[in-house]
């Protein structure tokens, strides 16, 4: 455990980070490599219907992870302010409510897999598959979220290093489960999806073992469900839920537009996604990191400091965006070729695609980095709300943009990636104004 309330900050903000950075590259790792081996292995098409059953998921899924977020928060001011007895009782809560939770949504995202992918216009050509992979990653839902909900827990006490060193074995797992199951026994997207599911059981339970061993602060002996602290957990995590489950409802809608352009779009910007997904995660994961700081020098009423910790933060989150931005435009054609099989007559189509979408949208990471440096800051103070709010305006604002300029300006795919830089944009602007005049101060636990 580490507390943050104390000395310098650039330091420890970078140390503490950087194990997040490694940890949230790694967790990428499992719909990386589950792309790569389906698209090179399997085909364009099988890569595509990857793309628009992960989307799914990530919608799913997008609810128990925000409420873990948001119960982060509070476990993390709960430390700050040495609430230990609540700091407990809020982890029992969040194991019963969570359990509760998984099961319910595994039971609808297997069930109602073909309605939702209908709804989304998926090709027919991939429809099939889509429907099996879909279903194979929803039964394994609750690895994905205990796992998350240990390693969040254990970092807003400032541990970072163990779920880490738990999460790269469990990638390295994954890896060779879905070179054998999709290349040696040939069980195509049902084995990617597999070899995912089965790696984050294992680092679920890796994670949940040092615990309840090496963490006595987060040992729960007997479970009690607290109403009260319940209702808390609700005010912090609802915010986050109803962010990522807009912004992934946003992320379904212009999925339904992609497939408009056909399924060598798809599988285009899936590659790209991915790609993604890598560079912008050293800055996401340093907006989460403020996030911990933050709180826990809010909990113990150090404003000042909190306030330098963000200032701080931006910096280095920009610095980060530049860089990543470079990288990608000067390597963007090998690196989606790493998702395509050469033998595959539909390849070039997808770099192309994929190559024109990103390198509009890289050079625009600055606003990303912006955008995410005020969330950080807003839900460490415990503005859970406009916490929310932004990043999910700039979704809905992509969206709006992406079908405005394909309905009204006439673009292609092109269109999907200059909406992008619309909506970080205007989100930043509107953080900046709502931190400059202070709406965000008196938010904190009391």
């Amino acid at each position: 455990m580490r507390d943050f309330t104390t000395g310098s900050i650039s330091k420890p903000l970078i140390s503490f980070a950087a194990p997040m950075v490694i940890g949230n590259l790694f967790q990428q790792m499992y719909t990386m490599v589950n792309a790569v081996v389906v698209g090179r292995f399997v085909g364009g098409g099988s890569l595509a219907a990857v793309g628009v059953s992960m989307n799914v998921v990530i919608f799913l899924t997008s609810v128990l992870i925000g409420l873990t977020a948001g119960s982060a928060v509070v476990i993390a001011q709960f430390f700050g302010a040495r609430q230990l007895d609540r700091l407990k009782s809020a982890v029992s809560v969040s194991i019963i409510y969570l359990a509760v939770l998984s099961a319910l949504l595994t039971f609808l995202g297997i069930y109602f897999a073909p309605q939702i992918l209908r709804l989304l216009d998926t090709s027919p050509d991939i429809f099939d598959e889509a429907v099996l992979y879909m279903r194979v990653q929803m039964a394994g839902v609750v690895c994905l979220v205990y796992y998350d909900m240990y390693s969040a827990y254990l970092r807003a006490l400032g541990e970072t290093r163990r779920p880490l060193y738990f999460l790269m074995f469990s990638v390295v797992l994954s890896g060779f489960l879905s070179v054998f199951l999709v290349v040696v026994y040939k069980l195509g997207v049902a084995g990617a999806a597999i070899s995912t599911v089965f790696s984050q059981l294992v680092a679920a339970v890796l994670c949940y073992q040092y615990t309840r061993r090496k963490v006595p602060v987060l040992r729960i002996k007997k479970l009690r469900f607290d109403f009260k602290l319940f209702r808390l957990i609700l005010r912090y995590g609802i915010p986050s839920a109803l962010q990522l489950s807009l912004v992934s409802l946003a992320t379904l809608t212009i999925t339904r537009l992609i497939n408009s352009f056909g399924s060598a779009a798809m599988a285009g910007i899936t590659a790209v996604s991915r790609i993604d997904q890598f560079a912008i995660m050293p800055v996401s994961t340093l907006g989460m990191a403020t996030s911990t700081f933050v709180a826990q020098n809010m909990g113990a009423g150090l404003e000042d400091r909190a306030r330098k910790v963000f200032h701080i933060a931006i910096v280095y989150m920009l610095v980060c965006a530049v860089c990543m931005s470079a990288l990608l435009v000067a390597f963007s054609s090998p690196l989606i070729s790493l998702f395509l099989d050469k033998a595959d007559p539909s390849g070039p189509e997808i770099l192309r695609l994929g190559r024109d979408y990103m390198h509009v949208m890289v050079i625009f990471y600055f606003l990303f980095a912006i955008l995410f440096a005020f969330n950080g800051f807003f839900r460490g103070v415990g503005d859970a709300v406009m916490a929310m709010v932004f990043p999910v305006g700039s979704l809905i604002i992509r969206t709006l943009s992406a079908y405005g300029l394909v309905g009204f300006a006439g673009m292609g795919p092109e269109a999907l990636a200059w909406s992008i830089p619309i909506g970080w944009g205007l989100a930043s602007i509107g953080s900046w104004v709502y931190y400059k005049k202070r709406l965000w101060v008196g938010k904190a636990i009391t």
